[in-house]
């Protein structure tokens, strides 16, 4: 009996060293991280300035979080060289939880477009939740002769490098986007960079440039006043605002799927407790009502990845968005 006991306590003993071993193994700042958090205000970078579609996204998520987790969730704006500003700032901050980086699809594409970035999407960051996503409408003017991919795919063959399409810039998503269309279609389009989407649309409701894949927001309008005309998203799924509009893929190019998406991240070094506990709280807030009905007139959706499944959308995205740049000839500059 004496026996049993002796070897009862010399297992206790051994447990409750190993567990304590563990618990010193953890940094005591990142112990205490992962239960408290969010113990202060927490802050949120957005590389571009407000108003546009990631502010506005990031703002609509950080307000309801503020909410449910009874900390300031603060929007700061640190716009400049096509977001990777913000991009490099988060990834300097301590992996606390208390500067998180509304990331965007823009941000794992600017490393095969830009030779300055100092940062690696895939690597540097860890994924908590995709909040939103937009696609392009495949637009053309009135003048154009066609109401169908079909039949513009038909025309630009007939008439190689005599059809311009317009895009918010070199590089840029809707860039990349009519690249892999051309690569995938077998046509040659003529590319007009402009400096953003309002000066491509200028252009394209004039009729100086036949078509192009256009951000949805600015472009729904036109659309609806007749001064444009959709011919397909370029999203894998129809855009509620035009159901019975095609895909791209539904019009003869399965798995065409291009488009836009804004998400939160932290510092690849954040505890995954915090990034889980994050993206907990975001989860309902995508799945509400009210953040669903406020995106939906702009053409942005919900996003439904959180932590893993997000992490591996980023590292696809990365190499799919690479090798569309590759294929279109583009020279990081």
């Amino acid at each position: 009996m004496a026996t049993t006991d002796a070897n009862n306590i010399t297992t206790t003993c051994r447990t409750w060293l190993l567990a304590t071993a563990l618990l010193m193994a953890l940094p005591g700042p990142a112990l205490a991280q992962a239960t408290d958090w969010p113990a202060r205000s927490v802050r949120v970078l957005v590389g571009y300035p407000a108003g546009g579609a990631n502010d506005l996204v990031a703002r609509a998520v950080s307000a309801r979080l503020s909410e449910t987790l009874k900390q300031p969730f603060v929007v700061e704006n640190r716009s400049g060289a096509a977001g990777t500003i913000a991009a490099e700032l988060a990834i300097k901050a301590a992996p606390d939880g208390y500067t998180l980086y509304m990331t965007s699809s823009a941000q794992v594409l600017a490393p095969s477009v830009r030779k300055s970035v100092n940062y690696d999407p895939v690597k540097d960051f860890k994924a908590i939740a995709l909040c939103a996503s937009s696609a392009y409408f495949l637009t053309v003017h009135p003048g154009v002769p066609a109401k169908s991919v079909a039949e513009f795919v038909a025309l630009a063959k007939a008439r190689p490098g005599a059809l311009n399409y317009a895009s918010s810039g070199a590089g840029a998503g809707p860039h990349l986007t009519s690249s892999l269309f051309m690569a995938m279609a077998g046509i040659n389009l003529s590319h007009v960079p402009y400096r953003g989407d309002a000066d491509a649309l200028v252009d394209l409701v004039a009729g100086r440039v036949e078509g192009g894949f256009m951000s949805i927001a600015p472009t729904y309008p036109h659309i609806q006043a007749g001064a444009l005309r959709a011919l397909a998203v370029s999203s894998a799924e129809r855009s509620p605002l035009l159901p019975n509009l095609p895909t791209v893929a539904e019009s003869g190019y399965p798995g065409f799927d291009m488009g836009a998406w804004w998400g939160l991240v932290g510092q690849a070094a954040m505890p995954d407790a915090i990034a889980r506990k994050a993206a907990d709280a975001v989860r309902p807030i995508l799945e509400s009502k009210e953040f669903r009905e406020r995106f939906a007139s702009q053409g942005i959706v919900p996003g439904t990845l959180f932590n893993e499944a997000f992490a591996k959308r980023i590292a696809e995205d990365f190499v799919k968005l690479a090798d569309v740049v590759k294929r279109a000839g583009i020279t990081p500059e």
